[in-house]
């Protein structure tokens, strides 16, 4: 074989190398972007430790409301497809929501129908940013409305990044 027919060969092998590496998800290529694309394991137990404030509403919703600052921790089961922490409401260490993984961020959903300071909760919402480690709940409520309870920021128990 020629010169020219062995480096073709080699061209042509590492393409194919290449393209095999990028289909199995080996490699990934960030052509034009000027993101840096970000990867998270999504799968374990993510076990994390949050620093909060929480803001809880008296006999009705209407504000001043009552806040605190608490140490609180949130468990996401990938492999089932659950979370939980230990919230006040619908979710909770015993009654876990559905987990939802989108991208960084985390969602834990559980729908609920209850009537509290006088309005109907239908549901309630968790979400972990693993970007920021911003961790966000809220009562959705009738109407379309929305009840922000707990804002602040969580790290991992072990240390390692999200």
């Amino acid at each position: 074989m020629s010169k020219t027919g062995s480096i073709l060969l080699a061209i042509v092998l590492a393409l194919a190398a290449c393209v095999i590496a990028v289909l199995t998800g080996l490699v990934t290529l960030n052509l034009g972007g000027s993101a840096k694309p970000q990867r998270f394991a999504n799968k374990g137990v993510l076990e994390v430790v949050c620093e909060v404030e929480v803001s809880r509403p008296g006999d009705t919703l209407d504000p001043p409301f009552e806040t605190s600052k608490l140490t609180l921790p949130a468990i996401f089961n990938f492999e089932e497809n659950t979370g939980a922490y230990p919230g006040e409401y619908t979710i909770s260490m015993n009654r876990k929501g559905t987990l939802h993984v989108n991208g960084e961020l985390l969602e834990i959903h559980r729908p609920a129908m209850f009537k509290r300071h006088g309005t109907v909760i239908i549901g309630e919402r968790v979400t972990l940013n693993r970007q920021t480690g911003e961790f966000r709940q809220w009562l959705e409520l009738n109407d379309a409305k929305r009840l922000d309870l707990v804002r602040g920021t969580c790290k991992r128990t072990d240390n390692a990044p999200f």
